[in-house]
């Protein structure tokens, strides 16, 4: 039997929930009693418990807790779930109402469980991500400053790494880059962090570590050890590393300026070529006052029509028909060239200019749309990123409008992409303008389903037509089995909230058979097609549509 800790101190509410549940035929739960938080704490640590049913007198959770924990609310009416809260039923609620209240939240815990590992940790070596080693950092960082300790962050970039994927394969690359992590370990103290920062990237926090010269010791085993060969299937390797080192707080004084200043220390030690390191200064700061010009540049790029909006094709599963687009904004940089979004976006989103331009993006996908309509396309619908700080404009609703009247679209067809992390910022107000936005028509999808931790309550009161798994999570499932259990269990989820589940980061027939496998509605990414100009798309739907017979079964 599997156990539920009812928490509450009214003695005689145990034996009626306990005989409505025992009532159903086969149920698995056992209902059990605790009258305060240290009874149900010892329950769950003397023997399996799978999730707390808690009155609301109980709903100030005293410390983080290691299972679900379910409201049993005395009336039906919904409340936004306080911290700590997984889900919510009504006492009254039948007994198979509440068995399947019990099995999402036990489900949904054990999934964000997952989701919490896989969104702090390096899948393949077991070491923080970025996200993680910000977070890290960040709290090093407070204690460096309430004990006047030293603290040093390395950036860490492996040579010729890229030779090695492209010659031996990236089974070669992944056992390269366990070994070097377990090598970092060896030189490195217990008591220091390392991240993996990208492919052959690595950032390491240094704590409390005495001297300039010890710091210069570290730098120099570290560089030694990467120096040294490395075998893979019989083969020898040399590699060796660049180094980049910066201190708190003279070489920055926030998470991101001392990664920065970290990461502009290591492009030095990299033009040095061999394996070096190199200390950030005030002279590499130098650099950064083309940032300044940058930033003038963007502002004029959306005066000139700089700005670009390349479409990367969606398509369905079962049918193989493209059914979206996802508008993804470039810029045609008069010197630079062409920029991806990674290049320019932070910095439009640190000025300012994000909404300006996320008006601009909205006004340019309705425009292609309607030349879709024009040249008698088969209908799509178009998805566009749309950030937090733009959602929450006054103007937002009317300008919508405005742009959907003009080109007489159908507002069906306009798709807003919001990030799971942002619906999660203000739920309360976010519902209320995706309900203005869907009174016009407009369609939403959830960005990066999986990054963050939306409740079920959350997600089935938000007007959602799909959700989008994150391509850090597509990226694994032909190879690892874990990978396709998260998957497939997300998948699940969407599904139970009747919603579509679309895939990006498709970029191998091996993944795009794993979730066909898996049912998952839509896919997108590299190996149906990169983002393409206009011009180009059109091209391309039309080759599509007249080969879909043939395109079915590559796709």
């Amino acid at each position: 039997m599997l156990r539920i800790v009812l928490l509450d101190n009214d003695h005689g509410a145990h034996a009626p929930l306990s005989h409505r549940l025992s009532a159903v035929k086969a149920s698995p739960y056992l209902l059990i009693r605790a009258d305060n938080w240290d009874h149900a704490q010892a329950m769950i640590a003397s023997g399996p418990v799978q999730a707390i049913l808690a009155r609301s007198d109980f709903l100030n959770v005293p410390r983080e807790c290691s299972v679900p924990i379910i409201h049993l609310a005395d009336e039906p009416e919904f409340h936004p779930l306080p911290p700590g809260i997984t889900d919510s039923v009504w006492d009254q609620s039948s007994a198979s109402e509440l068995i399947r209240c019990f099995n999402y939240a036990i489900e949904r815990h054990a999934l964000r469980t997952a989701l919490d590992h896989a969104a702090s940790y390096d899948p393949l070596t077991g070491i923080c991500n970025r996200q993680m080693l910000h977070d890290r950092l960040k709290q090093g960082m407070r204690r460096a400053l309430r004990s006047n300790q030293p603290l040093a962050v390395l950036f860490i970039d492996l040579d010729n790494f890229r030779h090695v994927n492209d010659t031996l394969g990236h089974g070669a690359g992944d056992a390269i880059i366990c070994e070097v992590v377990e090598r970092l370990r060896r030189v490195l103290r217990n008591t220091d962090t390392i991240g993996r920062m990208g492919s052959d990237e690595f950032g390491v926090i240094i704590e409390d570590y005495g001297s300039p010269s010890n710091l210069l010791h570290i730098a120099q085993k570290v560089t030694n050890e990467l120096a040294e060969p490395f075998f893979v299937d019989s083969e020898s390797l040399l590699l060796g590393c660049s180094v980049g080192i910066a201190t708190y707080p003279e070489g920055g004084q926030t998470v991101d300026s001392l990664l920065l200043h970290a990461n502009m220390a290591m492009q030095q030690a990299k033009g040095q070529r061999g394996c070096n390191f190199h200390f950030y200064d005030d002279r590499i700061n130098l650099q950064a006052n083309s940032l300044i010009e940058f930033e003038a540049s963007l502002r004029q790029a959306l005066r000139r029509n700089e700005l670009e909006l390349h479409y990367q094709p969606r398509v369905d599963l079962k049918s193989g028909n493209i059914v979206g687009l996802e508008g993804l904004i470039r810029w045609r940089h008069p010197e630079r060239g062409l920029l991806g979004p990674n290049q320019f976006i932070p910095l439009a989103e640190e000025t300012g200019l994000i909404v300006p331009m996320g008006y601009w993006v909205i006004a340019r996908a309705c425009h292609d749309l309607n030349q879709l309509k024009r040249r008698r396309m088969p209908p799509v619908h178009v998805a566009v990123n749309m950030s937090f700080r733009q959602f929450q404009d006054s103007q937002l609703l009317a300008t919508v409008k405005r742009l959907l009247d003009k080109t007489g679209i159908d507002p069906h067809s306009l798709e807003f992409e919001l990030t799971e992390t942002a619906v999660m910022q203000n739920p309360e107000q976010v519902q209320v303008t995706m309900r203005g936005l869907t009174g016009l028509g407009v369609r939403f999808s959830l960005d990066d389903f999986g990054t963050g931790f939306s409740s079920f309550v959350h997600l089935h009161n938000l007007p959602i037509n799909l959700l989008k798994l994150d391509r850090s999570f597509v990226k694994g499932i032909a190879e690892r089995e874990s990978d396709r259990q998260l998957v497939g269990a997300m998948i699940e989820l969407g599904r139970s909230l009747n919603l579509e589940v679309v895939a990006e980061g498709v970029e191998q027939r091996q993944q795009l058979e794993v979730l066909r496998g898996m049912g998952c509605d839509q896919v997108q990414g590299y190996f149906i097609s990169p983002a393409l100009a206009f011009e180009e798309l059109c091209y391309f739907l039309d080759a599509y549509s007249m080969g879909r017979e043939e395109a079915l079964g590559s796709v």
